[in-house]
């Protein structure tokens, strides 16, 4: 495969392209290469490793790969280069033709800024490049929707839209039949609100962003090939509800600033998930997600229900800033729990049974809430790592009962003495941080101990 920098500047005027009967003439062209030499393509005076253009062409002098940078007056010849397996266009001014059909092997077409000049529409013809594997538009000012002709895509396995200002519409029954699709992602199309049903028909489908879009409610069934989700900043999204969903390993979904509802159910290999900065989220549910060992829900200020069902494999939990006064009971169940950090929230009371229904719990972290008085009790006599920083603690009387104890932090609290029987923990104690309470003085024989 030999490659070809193109490195002269053509005028309007040098251009050598017929139109005959409205259609490109490619007759009057020898091979591929022929039709891009005697139209040349304007190159810039500077240019880096991927921002310039060039083709790719073999000894036959079949064009293969050809990329088009910065072109502002591109020869309509390109439509003439039927052996192209890649088509890269980055802001170059060329209309997308019916002509497009004649790249029967196109695999890849990349389509970044195209300064105004493709139609709110593209053409039928579209549909007719049965060998393409993946399509990447962006930046595409005017553009509206895809054609039904998608349908014809069998082979299509990525699809990615991105800073499509107008793009409001994915035709449901077309986008359904892309049964070899294992890549979409929609990112920046503020005027699509709706995600065709027909995307749970994608059983191919491995990975899924949704970003920026104006999209109310999703919902994802059976897509038993997906592994991965993406949803952020979609400003209008009120539920998402993923169930029945074999192979998704992560999930994130932040900054949707009206969800309010979010369902996971039957999920058996998910293993990681995040929710951030989801002001108006109300309800959080998890049911059979067998492998998962981390969640982290941080800053829902609104968040009022939260369940549990079976989720037996959970490792650590990260719940803060969520502005919860209540310990929510469901977390109880989860039996196989390690880390709990449920810091800068409100709550004041931990439900009594707490250390017998989490005997694997080894981390606490409940800064900055609103504890008061005595340390818990019953006792917390599994947890390693007790973290009370920025609470109301006066007394922490008892704290010897808390065997396992190796890190305690107590900093801004209210605490005014150290008891003699923290010394009985000393063994396994080897950091205490007690700074900024109300301390005047600490026992001698303590100091010899601790």
């Amino acid at each position: 495969m030999k490659i070809l920098t193109l490195l002269f500047i053509v005028y309007p005027l040098s251009i050598n392209i017929q139109i005959c009967n409205g259609e490109i003439d490619c007759s009057i062209y020898n091979n591929d290469l022929h039709a891009i030499d005697v139209n040349q393509f304007y190159i810039p005076a500077s240019w880096g490793p991927n921002n310039y253009t060039y083709v790719n062409y073999d000894n036959y002098f079949r064009v293969t790969e050809f990329c088009v940078f910065n072109d502002l007056n591109p020869s309509l010849s390109v439509y003439c280069v039927q052996n192209l397996e890649q088509l890269r266009l980055v802001n170059t001014n060329l209309t997308i033709l019916p002509e497009i059909k004649n790249f029967q092997r196109l695999q890849s077409l990349i389509i970044d800024t195209d300064n105004g000049v493709i139609d709110q529409h593209l053409p039928s013809e579209i549909g007719q490049l049965g060998s393409l594997l993946a399509l990447k538009l962006s930046n595409i000012t005017y553009l509206e929707d895809l054609p039904n002709e998608i349908e014809y895509w069998t082979k299509l396995q990525s699809l990615i839209l991105i800073g499509i200002p107008n793009f409001n519409k994915i035709p449901d029954e077309g986008f359904g039949k892309l049964s070899q699709l294992t890549e979409l992602r929609f990112i920046d199309l503020p005027n699509l609100s709706n995600i065709p049903s027909t995307i749970n028909n994608l059983q191919s489908l491995q990975q899924l962003e949704i970003n920026k879009t104006n999209i109310n409610s999703l919902d994802l069934e059976n897509l038993y090939s997906l592994k991965s989700i993406l949803i952020s900043l979609n400003p209008n999204l009120i539920s998402l509800n993923m169930k029945n969903l074999s192979l998704v390993a992560t999930i994130s979904v932040t900054y949707n600033q009206q969800l309010k509802t979010i369902t996971l159910e039957n999920l058996p290999k998910l293993y990681t998930s995040e929710f951030y900065s989801l002001s108006s989220l109300e309800e959080i549910s998890f049911e059979n997600v067998l492998s998962l060992s981390t969640i982290s829900i941080v800053s829902n200020p609104k968040l009022k229900s939260i369940s549990f069902i079976n989720i037996p494999t959970i490792k650590s939990l990260i719940l803060s800033e969520c502005e919860l006064t209540t310990f929510p009971e469901s977390i109880l169940t989860l039996k196989s729990l390690q880390t709990l950090n449920m810091k800068s929230n409100k709550l004041s009371a931990l439900p009594l049974t707490f250390s017998t229904d989490l005997p694997n719990l080894k981390i606490l972290n409940l800064e900055n809430n609103q504890f008061q008085g005595y340390i818990f009790q019953p006792p917390l006599i599994y947890v390693r790592e007790l973290y009370l920083n920025d609470n109301s603690f006066t007394f922490i009387d008892g704290i010897g009962k808390y065997k396992s104890l190796s890190i305690l932090q107590l900093n801004k609290n209210q605490i005014s003495s150290i008891p003699l029987e923290i010394t009985g923990i000393s063994p396994t104690l080897t950091r205490l941080f007690i700074e900024n309470n109300l301390l005047t003085d600490i026992q001698y024989s303590m100091n010899n101990q601790l």
